[in-house]
């Protein structure tokens, strides 16, 4: 990935960040409480991009990264409830500098994994035709995902037994950080009924 290629994933993401920043000062005044924990953003590197690319059997071009990656920039929303995750992503889609491509649940349809998060492929056209990945997900998931991923890329990735144990074990986790989500905002619900 060159300089320009980055400073235009840069340049998406800056164009953004104001609009997500309101939502999350709007949603905390409307709700008396943190509806968004945190925002953070990163353009995949160089390095990344090409590994991607071979891991796919793609061919290594830039061209090919924009033509076929919708994570070349990438934004990741932190919600506090599990509720607040749909809130948000109802927020994001009344963004006007933006062009939603497409969402992909993966709260209502986790990945094989048990990964969990909505997925928003987005334009800027004002930047440019690149895509880019806007995640919105609950503490517990995020928290889940950091682990996976961190944890799946120490791993070699071979068909070993103990590699499938561990993915076994990572997917059962999963669903206990689902339970978890439920049970924080089923207490939410009965704190805010007081």
């Amino acid at each position: 990935m060159d300089i320009c290629l980055e400073d235009t994933c840069q340049a998406m993401i800056d164009a953004v960040m104001p609009s997500l920043d309101q939502i999350k000062e709007g949603m905390e005044k409307k709700y008396g409480r943190p509806v968004i924990q945190y925002i953070t953003s990163r353009v995949k590197t160089p390095e990344s991009t090409l590994n991607k690319l071979v891991r796919k059997g793609r061919e290594e071009t830039l061209e090919k990264a924009v033509e076929t990656f919708q994570d070349l920039a990438g934004i990741r929303v932190v919600c506090t409830f599990y509720d607040d995750v749909y809130r948000v992503v109802r927020a994001i889609r009344k963004i006007p500098d933006i062009r939603i491509i497409k969402t992909r649940d993966y709260i209502a349809t986790p990945k094989a994994s048990g990964y969990r998060s909505i997925h928003i492929v987005s334009e800027v056209p004002a930047v440019g035709k690149i895509k880019m990945e806007i995640q919105v997900c609950s503490a517990a998931m995020n928290y889940w995902a950091i682990l996976d991923h961190e944890l799946g890329y120490k791993l070699n990735m071979s068909d070993s037994p103990e590699l499938k144990h561990i993915q076994k074990e990572l997917r059962s986790f999963s669903f206990d950080i689902k339970d978890i989500d439920k049970k924080f905002l089923e207490i939410r619900k009965k704190i805010e009924r007081l």
